[in-house]
This record gives structure tokens, sequence and C-alpha cells, in this order.
């Protein structure tokens, strides 16, 4: 089918199509075109308000793209299966829906001046503290947005937050809150404890071949090989075009002159004495200079008196020492003076913290490579640029010779590459960096790899190299011979049957007289795993609590806690605040979860089938 597709778009109708498609993306962006054609293919419906399928696999592909972005290469790559990606699509836009519903409800409403607002103040969209509409073109383009469905997101956004901030607003913490959890915390606990080693259990177990076999038989679904494929790749890279571009002498010039501009250039080593103006007026300030100068020119060391007078404490304890200052670091006048002087002088100026006697200690004249010493950097430096750039300009050739052909050996042909195949991998990556790029992995367990038998769409691994993979082999899941499993199966069985073996070890020493405790008095929180554990138990009453616990190792630790102290409601002003602030953020979460509970119970959600 996909083969009669290609074979008859080469019409004069489909180019007409593709002339359309092209249009509409260059007017409007892809997701007008979508709509164009489903607009009304529905996936669910809340309280009258649909949910489009274009809204559902754009909220996929945003996700899919954030996951890979935060995560990288430790994505698990069954978070970005397409069934996973668009189910928890549908559910964050139903939560949206109902928060959206609620707002409207309550005539809240968010005006284009505040997206703007917030759109140009959001850190992300800034370069140099300014707002940056290339970044920002960048930034939603990557996510699969038009500059006016992103606004249209952020305006939802904001509206819905206002409902959230309401409700978190009104929480508040009463002080007795604050001390139960300061008694909580320095709560502490008396105890007695036996551990007992699941390792040493472990060694001293015995299982026989049937036993092996019974659980083998019994347990079948345990032991699986997982599905697997191996596939051929291309992996075509910017150094691929090193023979393609050239880097003339004006651009080399060019990049020296850039270099020069922004390189290291001479630096000043200063000390100063600050007259601070805010605590004491403008005629203290420069009689307290004066006193400084006059002692100065009698011959007192520099250091000595910036140790006692001056206001800057950073710097006082050292001498005044401010190290080596280099233009654009310091305030304008402050940097004016120290410029325009020798090695030696003292001069004093005037800046927005009061007054500065400055001494210029040493001056370092920064040396700058010649063009011929910087030339095989720069030229470096610009080849890889263009090659890098030659790539991304290629994108589109690749994947149309990808997508033009059933097999790999044209693209390799075309860029002078060698057609690659991988070792086995599952759905959870493979051993090497290609089979373990969440990416590659997606592609080679997705339908037009795995069940079309096409090239994949072109994958960019990173700026510098893109891959293409084609299936190789495919095995499915199947159930390991006895033999494969026997050690797998006895690593379960030895496990098992030493830890029900502890167990009944640690319930008879309960009551045991010959049980050896270990004491702990008086315990505080966390110092240790196993008074962690103590802290899990209830209070004992007419007589101690006894339990066995497991440690993370798989001992187990046979505790009798026989006294808890009430801890102190006292604590610092910063502990209070952190009880405060966590309880507050606490009550805040929870109250925000039972609200949408709240709106999910009473609304009416209707979803179709996938």
């Amino acid at each position: 089918m996909l083969q009669d597709i290609r074979d008859k778009s080469q019409g004069i109708v489909v180019k007409i199509i593709v002339g359309f498609i092209v249009v509409t993306f260059a007017l409007f962006g892809v997701d007008a075109l979508v709509q164009s054609f489903n607009s009304n293919d529905k996936v669910a419906e809340v309280d009258g308000t649909d949910i489009t399928r274009t809204q559902m696999l754009q909220g996929a592909e945003t996700q899919r793209r954030q996951l890979i972005s935060m995560m990288g290469g430790n994505v698990n790559p069954a978070l970005l299966q397409e069934n996973v990606l668009q189910s928890r699509a549908i559910n964050e836009l139903i939560q949206r829906a109902l928060l959206s519903n609620q707002a409207t409800a309550l005539d809240l409403g968010v005006s284009d001046e505040q997206v703007n607002a917030y759109l140009l103040q959001a850190g992300q969209f800034q370069t140099d503290g300014k707002f940056d509409q290339t970044k920002y073109l960048s930034f939603i383009n990557s996510l699969g947005y038009t500059p006016l469905a992103f606004k249209n997101r952020i305006k939802e956004d904001i509206l819905i937050q206002q409902t959230r901030n309401a409700i978190a607003g009104s929480e508040f913490v009463l002080p007795y809150q604050v001390n139960s959890i300061a008694q909580l915390q320095t709560q502490e606990r008396s105890y007695d404890y036996v551990e007992f080693s699941l390792a040493n259990e472990a060694e001293n177990t015995n299982i026989s071949d049937a036993e092996l076999k019974a659980y083998y038989d019994a347990h079948q679904s345990d032991f699986k090989t997982p599905e697997e494929v191996k596939v051929d790749y291309v992996v075509i890279k910017s150094s691929d075009f090193n023979n393609k571009v050239k880097v003339t002498d004006a651009e080399l010039q060019d990049a020296y002159k850039a270099f020069t501009a922004g390189a290291a250039k001479e630096e000043r080593d200063a000390s100063h004495i600050l007259i601070d103006t805010s605590s004491r007026t403008e005629a203290e300030a420069k009689a307290r200079l004066a006193e400084v100068k006059a002692k100065l020119d009698a011959g007192a060391k520099f250091a000595d008196l910036a140790k006692q007078y001056s206001d800057d404490i950073g710097s006082k304890n050292s001498g005044g020492e401010l190290g080596y200052i280099a233009k654009g670091s310091m305030l304008k006048p402050f940097e004016d003076t120290l410029f325009s002087m020798k090695k030696g002088d003292v001069a004093s100026v005037e800046t927005k913290f009061g007054f500065h006697l400055i001494k210029l200690n040493a001056i370092s004249e920064a040396k700058v490579p010649s063009f011929a010493d910087k030339k095989a950097e720069l030229e470096k430096t610009l080849i890889a640029s263009k090659t890098r750039d030659a790539l991304l300009g290629a994108h589109e050739d690749i994947t149309d010779l990808a997508y033009a052909s059933d097999q790999l050996d044209a693209l390799a042909k075309e860029y002078g590459v060698k057609v690659q195949t991988s070792d086995y991998f599952s759905r959870q990556g493979g051993s090497d960096a290609l089979t373990s790029n969440p990416a590659v992995i997606n592609a080679a367990f997705g339908d037009t790899v795995l069940k079309d038998d096409q090239n994949s769409d072109l994958i960019e691994v990173n700026d510098d190299e893109v891959v293409v993979i084609h299936l190789k082999d495919h095995k499915e899941e199947a159930v390991q011979s006895f033999a494969d499993a026997k050690a797998a199966v006895t690593s379960k069985v030895v496990q098992e049957k030493a830890v029900a073996s502890l167990k009944a070890k640690a319930e008879a020493a309960k009551t045991a007289s010959s049980t050896k405790w270990k004491s702990v008095v008086s315990a505080k929180r966390g110092q240790d795993e196993v008074t962690s554990l103590v802290f899990t138990m209830p209070h004992p009453k007419d007589k101690p609590v006894v339990e066995v616990k497991t440690l993370t190792n798989g001992d187990l630790a046979l505790i009798r806690l026989n006294k808890v102290a009430a801890g102190s409601e006292e604590a610092t002003d910063s502990q209070k605040q952190a009880y405060e602030s966590y309880l507050n953020q606490t009550e805040a979460t929870m109250s925000t979860q039972a609200q949408q509970k709240l709106l999910e119970d009473n609304a009416d959600i209707e979803r179709t089938a996938l």
C-alpha cells in the first residue's frame, strides 16, 4: 500500500494538493492545516467542550519533546510509546478543560496585554535581560506551535492558574500545627533489636532440581526473553560535509576581528577604602575621607587604613584588595578613575555607594594571539559551523531519500557512508549509544519500521549527527526454556526460601530467652536505617511493641520498641519557617487536588476510542 502511494505521488493532482499544503504551512502553521481536515474528530468531551484529535496529537508530541529535552538519553523508552503519550495527553486536556470551564463560570478572564507582559518577562525568552524574538520563535517551533496557538495556550494557562492561586492563597497554618511538627521532629525512642542476615541464610539454603522445575512450571511468564529488534542504520555527520564547505580569507579575518573584540583586555589590580554615605551625612563622610588621606600622606599603609576605616565588609579584612578588574565589571565612575591612573597612584571618586579611595597596585595587559597563531583554530571553528549548517540544510533531502526508498543504500551512496548493523536490543534499549537513544528505540518499535518495513524518519541525535534506521530482524517475546532460565529460577527460589526461613527465625526470636538484643537509648529520628524503621512503629502502651522489619539490603531486623519520649515544641526561627512552609505547601497541594477531584466527579466526561 505504501509503495502504491509513493508510485502515484508524482501526478498533477497530488502536486496541486502539495502546493496547497505548502501555502497553508507558510501562512498559518501546521496546526491550522491539521485542524482544517479533522477539527471535528473529537477524542473526548467535557461538559460540552470538545477535545479534538489534533489537540491530543499535539499534546502527545509536546510531551515527547519535553521528556527527551529534560531527560535526554535517560528517558525510559516505554514513556515515549504513542499510546502512552496520547493517553497522558487526553488526561491532561480533560483536566485543563475542567479548570478552564470553571474559570469561565466564575467570569474570570485574561487580557492580551497580560499575555504579552508574561511573555516579555519570561526568562527563557530573554537574552541579556531583553526579550529575544529569535529565541521565542525557536522555542515555540520546537513544541510544534504557531505564535497565535502558543499565545492562546499561555492565555489559558494564566486563566487556569488564577483559580489554583485562589485556593492555594486561602491556606494558612496555625502555630499549634508548627509546634506539633517540631515536637514530632525532636521525639526520641528507646529500643532493642536483632539483625538477621539474608546473605548468610541464602548461602546455607539448599534447593533440589525438582523444586526448581516446579517453580519454573508455575511461573513461566516470569522467565521470558523480551521482544527484540536488530536494525540496519546509516549515520550522517556534519564532518561528512567537510569537503563540501570552504572558508575564505575574508571570513577568517572577520572571525579574527570578532575574537579580538571579545578577547580579554587590560586588567588592573586595585585596592579601595569605601566611606559609606548611607549611614552618615556627606559632610561626615568627607571629613572621614580627609582623615584617611592625611594618615596616608603621613606614611600609614593603605592596607592598614582599609582595615580600620573601610565600610566594605567584603574587602576591608584583606586590606581593601579587590583583585584584577576588567572594564565593564565595576560602576562607571569607579572604572573611569581606575583606568586613568598610573601604577602606584591613589585617587578618590564618588559613586552611589559613597566615597572611594582607590590605589592602583598593578597593570596586566592581556596578550592577544596574532592572526597567524589563531588562524588554524579559527578555520577549524568556521568549518565546524559551516558543516553543521550544511547538515541542517540537508535534513530535507535526507528525509526525502529515506522516504523514497525501501532500503538505506541510496542514502549511504549519496552521502558516502556505510550501512551498519546494530546488535539486538529490546524496548528498554541496548548497550551502545545508538540503541540506547530513546528516539531510536521509539522509531525501531514504531509501526513505520516494525510493521510497514520502511525506513524511519530522520532522527536527530545531536547538532552534528543524524541517523536513519531500517529493520533487519525481529524477535517476538518468548518463554525461555528451563535450561536457559535455570540460573534465574535458582536465584528466585533461593531468595524466597531464605526469606521465609529468616522470617520464621525472627518470629521465633521474639519470645526466645536466648535472643541477644542490642539496646539503643534515646535515638533521634533518622540517625540510621534501623532507627528510621523504629519511628514507623506505634507507641507502646502497657508493654513493648515488637515487630519484624525488612532492611533495604533484604536483611531482617527484629525490633522491640520500649519507650517514646515526647519532643520539645521549641524550635529555631529558621526551623519554624521551614515547617510552616512545608505545611502550607502540603495543604495547598491537597486542596487543589481535592478541588480538581470535585470538578471531575461533577462533570459530564465522555471519552471516545482512539
